[in-house]
Parts: C-alpha cells; sequence; structure tokens
C-alpha cells in the first residue's frame, strides 16, 4: 500500500531492490478516497517492465506470483463486507467456535 510517506521508497528504491534480489512480480496498491489503483510490475531482463494499470471498480487479475482477481476499491472501501474479510464474518466464526468448545466438554 502506498502511503504519502512511501511514495519515493515504493516506486523507486523498492523497484531497485527488489529488481536486484531477483523478485518475478511486483504490485503498488495506491489508495484513494476517489479512485483506488493496482499496479503490476514483472521483472524482465533484471529491471522491472510495467504490466498493467487496474484503477478503481475494474478487476486486476494477475497469475504471477500466484492466480488472483480483485477489485481494486474493494481494499479502501467501507462497508459490511468487510466483517467478511477471512471467508465469512467473525460472529458466525464465534459462535462456531463456542459451540464447538461445548460439544467437546460433553464428550
Amino acid at each position: 500500500m502506498l502511503s504519502p510517506e512511501s511514495v519515493l521508497r515504493d516506486t523507486h528504491r523498492k523497484r531497485v531492490e527488489y529488481a536486484e534480489f531477483g523478485i518475478e512480480s511486483y504490485w503498488i496498491v495506491v489508495p484513494s478516497i476517489e479512485k483506488t489503483a493496482v499496479f503490476e510490475m514483472r521483472l524482465d531482463h533484471g529491471a522491472y517492465r510495467d504490466v498493467q494499470e487496474v484503477p478503481d471498480t475494474d478487476v486486476f487479475e494477475t497469475e504471477v506470483p500466484f492466480p488472483v482477481r480483485l477489485v481494486p476499491r474493494w481494499l479502501t472501501a467501507d462497508g459490511p463486507w468487510r466483517r467478511c474479510i477471512g471467508g465469512e464474518e467473525a460472529g458466525d466464526r464465534a459462535e462456531r467456535s463456542a459451540e464447538a468448545q461445548v460439544t467437546t466438554e460433553d464428550t
């Protein structure tokens, strides 16, 4: 995630350092209230080349370094969906955990 304090470091210094270490793919997430974006770079002959820039509500999709699909806006938007990060609502998880504990104690 790019922040105002890390713009130079994330867009320049890390790019050079990561290339020197041979990291094959590098993403920068630019959060914004107005428009969030994801930039993808890939290592090509020792330097990064820009692969894609995906704005706000478009779908970012890549296979490198692993398959992923996401909508950049979802990374920063507020809403009830945030409770579901990790696959399910935290309340549902806690309730099932408590039920499992009771079942274990009964045996």
